[in-house]
C-alpha cells in the first residue's frame, strides 16, 4: 500500500463549509433556495391583495390599512416577479443577474413601507413582518451577488454577465 492510497487527495477533500458549518445558513444561501423564497414571497403579496378583507393579511379601515401583512396590500409586483424568480430558479447559475432585480424589489418594498408608515397609511404592526422578510431576502440576494463562491461558480459581480 503506497502513501497515496492512505492520504486523501485534494480533489476528494471538500472545501470548508461556509458560515462555519451552519447547516441552516448554508441551506438558505443556495441560489435556488433564495429564488424559491422570492417566489413564495411574491405569491404571498398576490394572496394579500386578493384577500384584503379577511383581517389576517390586511384589514382596510376608514383611515388606514391594518393587519399583520397590511404592508403588502399595495404591492402589485407579485405575479410577474414570481414568474421571473421561478423561471430563474430552474437554472440559477445561468440567471445570476436576477439577484440584482431581487435587491431592487426588496429595497423598494422596504422603502415603500417606510414611506406609507410615515404618511399614516400603514400602522407599525402592519409593516414589521413585511420589512423584516424583505430585509432578509435583500441580504440573501446581496450575498448571492457579492459573496465569494467556490471555483467554477463565479459571482455576478466578478463576471459582469449572467
Amino acid at each position: 500500500m503506497s502513501d497515496t492510497d492512505t492520504q486523501p487527495t485534494t480533489e476528494s477533500v471538500p472545501p470548508p463549509p461556509a458560515n462555519g458549518g451552519n447547516t441552516f445558513l448554508n441551506f438558505v444561501q443556495q441560489p435556488r433556495i433564495v429564488l424559491i423564497m422570492l417566489v413564495a414571497w411574491s405569491i404571498l403579496t398576490v394572496i394579500t391583495e386578493a384577500a384584503n378583507q379577511n383581517g389576517v393579511f390586511m384589514d382596510i379601515k376608514v383611515d388606514e390599512i391594518d393587519g399583520a401583512l397590511g404592508g403588502l396590500g399595495l404591492a402589485w409586483q407579485g405575479i410577474p416577479l414570481a414568474v421571473l424568480y421561478a423561471d430563474s430558479a430552474r437554472d440559477p447559475s445561468r440567471h445570476r443577474r436576477i439577484f440584482w432585480l431581487a435587491l431592487v424589489h426588496m429595497g423598494a418594498a422596504i422603502i415603500a413601507n417606510g414611506y406609507h408608515l410615515g404618511k399614516g397609511d400603514f400602522s407599525i404592526e402592519s409593516i414589521i413582518l413585511p420589512v423584516a422578510i424583505a430585509g432578509t431576502l435583500f441580504v440573501l440576494s446581496f450575498l448571492q451577488i457579492f459573496q465569494p463562491r467556490e471555483s467554477g461558480s463565479p459571482t455576478v459581480a466578478s463576471t459582469g454577465s449572467a
